[in-house]
């Protein structure tokens, strides 16, 4: 049977959310009059998540837990919860209730025949002062140095088409930056204002030091900037050394300096520094592209399954 909506919702230590997540989802996806289904990817958190996401999926054959073998990160949960998908439009969702799962129907009215992407915005985050300005600190880094739409926000909660997720299924990173990979499919991306909840309980996850962490992984993983940065003060040292080559020449020769070897010693050194920083950023840009295309590392490992559906698109190798 094809279903028009599946819901993915990746799951960390929130056993005490889940029963009331799952009863709004299934009160939200019932009134949309469409076949659905709800899949929830254990990533392998504290307490007892898995013995209640497992009830769920013996309960209703709308719903699939899944656990993975170790913690892989939220977008690795998400991707995994995309490959067991099988709506024709897939529903990302955080666990927390931040998102409030009545903001779906927001998504898909934005979701328009030439839009592939919808991403929810929140009208007032309700995360604390220092959660928000690294926040938008971080954003404005990232679409600074990725040349990413300053206006465009990439958030968790989003409707997608299915030809981008299976795009997104074929690509294989280690260190999987969603948001990345969906700009790097398609541009028909948009946001739509949603409302946006205190936490039910616990905390989040994503401290200002992971934050930066993640810009720099992106920095790295999708993005050649560093290195042409790296090429341009290579290249920059490289012109200098040729300058001040000509004027410790023409001092040398005029018999300004006197101390024997100086000036060659100072040319070497200014060449050979501004050649190397050219040089590593060259090879650099080689070993990226090198590891783009052999790079088949699984992003997570599936324990167990449970549910009702057979598996449609893949799973991780």
């Amino acid at each position: 049977m094809k279903l028009k909506y599946s819901v993915i919702v990746p799951v960390f230590g929130s056993e005490k959310i889940i029963p009331e997540l799952n009863s709004r989802l299934f009160s939200v996806m019932s009134s949309l009059n469409a076949d659905y289904e709800i899949v929830y990817v254990d990533d392998c958190g504290p307490g007892n998540t898995w013995d209640e996401l497992q009830n769920l999926a013996r309960q209703d054959t709308r719903v699939t837990a899944i656990q993975l073998m170790r913690n892989s990160g939220q977008s690795s949960a998400t991707l995994c919860g995309m490959a067991h998908a099988q709506g024709e439009i897939v529903i990302t969702i955080d666990d927390d209730l931040q998102n409030p799962p009545e903001e779906i129907p927001k998504l898909l009215d934005a979701l328009v025949p030439e839009i592939d992407l919808v991403m929810g915005v929140p009208l007032m985050k309700q995360h604390n002062w220092f959660r928000r300005l690294g926040s938008q600190a971080i954003h404005t880094v990232n679409a600074y140095m990725l040349n990413r739409d300053k206006d465009l926000r990439f958030t968790s909660f989003r409707a997608i088409r299915r030809p981008v997720v299976n795009a997104v299924l074929n690509m294989r990173t280690l260190n999987p930056a969603l948001g990345m990979l969906f700009s790097s499919v398609t541009s028909r991306i948009v946001n739509t204002t949603v409302l946006h909840s205190p936490r039910h309980g616990g905390r989040s996850g994503y401290t200002l030091t992971k934050l930066l962490s993640m810009t720099m992984s992106n920095l790295i993983g999708y993005s050649m900037l560093p290195l042409r940065i790296l090429g341009m003060i290579g290249g920059i040292g490289v012109l200098s050394s040729i300058v001040l080559a000509a004027v410790l020449l023409i001092r040398y020769l005029t018999g300004e300096i006197e101390v024997p070897g100086w000036t060659t010693t100072t040319l070497l050194l200014l060449f050979l520094s501004g050649f190397n920083f050219f040089a590593f950023s060259i090879l650099g840009e080689y070993l990226i592209r090198i590891l783009q295309r052999v790079n088949y590392m699984p992003q997570y490992f599936v324990r167990d399954k449970i549910g009702h559906h057979e598996l449609v698109n893949r799973e991780s190798p």
